[in-house]
């Protein structure tokens, strides 16, 4: 049997960041492992899609560098173009 995987970056408060691959994925949780994982808060943010919806995340369970993921809910980031009029203002398109 072949697992699909999907990449995702793994972050929570302090601005730590870590690349992960997660395997059986589903709207409530996943299994994620991550090298060198290290020390782990309880809740965290996952995304796939590089910030377009984040996974507000809780931690289930851990063994080593794998853990299992619970998604309390799921976010929508607005995407805003934002350009520079050449006059120092940012507005959005």
């Amino acid at each position: 049997m072949v697992k699909v995987y999907m990449d995702g970056l793994l972050f929570f408060e302090g601005g730590r960041e870590l690349r992960i691959v997660a395997y059986d994925v589903s709207r409530t949780s996943a299994v994620v492992h991550s090298d060198g994982l290290g020390l782990l808060p309880i809740h965290f943010y996952i995304t796939f899609d590089g910030f377009i919806t984040v996974g507000k995340s809780r931690l289930e369970w851990r063994y080593r560098d794998d853990v299992g993921v619970v998604f309390e809910r799921w976010l929508d980031i607005p995407q805003c173009k934002m350009f520079d009029n050449g006059q120092g203002a940012i507005h959005d398109r």
